[in-house]
């Protein structure tokens, strides 16, 4: 089996968790795989409906939506939402401070993110509307600096990536939640693949490899 994975890397290197978990993965069980770095999650997810490729290694969170429209493989990792704003000119303290307070503001996710339905579902709980941007230009990086440099208002992305981005940019706020833990998971493009996967990421979660990846990206 020779699995052809798309996966989310950051700028142009191959790295990351989820590259790191599937790399150790693939060599204790002897499988071949392509990687096929990707910036649109859009690019990655309709690859895969096509059958272009069989497996989308990225951190989406494992909703009843998500299940509904992919074959998830089990939690990965847990992980949450953030919103990515600047703070104010004073460097201390940033506009919004709760999710409540994103009624009526314009926030960027990236193109076919479920962190959209996300918002949509917080909009009708506050009574108002959270008006959701995206380009399939972008990826969590790119509105993370896009935010950073004063170029769009306000991003949701996974919490790794932006303390991660925010660690370089210090007017970089990410403390505001958007969700709460959420597991991880990959989408596979067949059943029986998944059924695999799953089987490796059990074995593979028992182990103190795993347990040091989670640490070395913030993880735990």
């Amino acid at each position: 089996m020779s699995p052809l994975l798309y996966t989310r890397t950051p700028a142009d290197t191959i790295a990351g968790l989820d590259y790191d978990i599937i790399r150790a993965i693939a060599a204790r069980h002897g499988l071949h795989v392509k990687f096929r770095p990707f910036v649109p999650l859009r690019f990655a997810l309709e690859g895969l409906e096509r059958g272009d490729f069989d497996v989308v290694v990225a951190a989406l969170p494992a909703t009843t939506r998500t299940r509904s429209q992919y074959h998830m493989t089990e939690s990965v990792y847990t992980g949450r939402q953030a919103l990515v704003q600047l703070l104010d000119s004073a460097g201390a303290r940033p506009h919004i401070q709760s999710q409540e307070q994103l009624a009526g503001h314009k926030v960027w996710v990236v193109e076919k993110s479920p962190y959209a339905h996300r918002l949509a579902n917080l909009g009708a709980e506050l009574g108002d509307t959270i008006y959701v941007q995206s380009s399939p230009d972008y990826s969590a990086e790119h509105l993370c600096l896009l935010t950073a440099t004063g170029q769009i208002p306000r991003a949701v992305v996974d919490e790794a990536t932006a303390r991660r981005i925010a660690a370089d940019y210090p007017r970089l706020d990410v403390s505001v939640p958007v969700s709460f833990n959420q597991f991880q998971s990959w989408a596979v493009g067949r059943e029986a693949l998944r059924d695999s996967f799953n089987v490796w990421l059990d074995s593979f979660r028992r182990t103190a490899a795993y347990d040091s990846l989670l640490v070395r990206y913030g993880q735990r």
